[in-house]
């Protein structure tokens, strides 16, 4: 069995997005901006942060999910047609991994033009990496890894809507 600690409040979740979208917009203020949700994990962050950043930026969304049967297969669904061409982009995540996908995703946005390419998480777990990647913008650092649920991260398909972000730890 399984329990839920609040390992961030709400309240410290808010400021933390209140500081990096002000980071965000010391760095790419006045630049063309797409902001690149990989969902589900991530839309509650894009939501909020589309609300703190200044000028005007286009909110895009894909869809990776491992394909049925097959452990290291990636299936990648954009769910609209954009273009990122001489565009910054923010590729949003909620929790960096390995790295692996996150980077699979840059190259082809490099590919397809970006001039730049950030990103930024909800969780940034960089003693897990295995592509050399980092995350420009987090809110928060687990260092000792953990499972993560609430503000958008589903624990076995649940606890996605809660406003805090809760470790999901074993009962004693």
């Amino acid at each position: 069995m399984k329990r839920l600690e609040v390992r961030y409040s709400a309240a410290e979740i808010a400021n933390r997005v209140a500081a990096v979208a002000e980071e965000i917009d010391r760095q790419l203020r006045g630049s063309a901006l797409v902001a690149v949700s990989i969902l589900k994990g991530s839309a509650i962050l894009m939501a909020d942060l589309s609300r703190r950043i200044h000028g005007s930026f286009s909110c895009q969304y894909l869809h990776v999910r491992r394909v049925e049967g097959a452990h290291d297969v990636l299936q990648i669904d954009f769910t609209t047609g954009f273009t990122v061409r001489d565009k910054h982009v923010l590729l949003l995540k909620d929790v960096v991994h390995t790295g692996v996908i996150e980077t699979y995703l840059m190259d082809q946005l490099r590919s397809e033009g970006a001039q730049s390419i950030s990103l930024a998480a909800i969780i940034d777990k960089p003693r897990e990496r295995k592509a050399n990647v980092s995350a420009d913008f987090c809110l928060f650092s687990a260092d000792q890894g953990g499972i993560f649920a609430g503000y958008g991260m589903e624990y076995e398909g649940l606890h996605a809507h809660l406003p805090d972000i809760h470790e999901v730890v074993p009962e004693a």
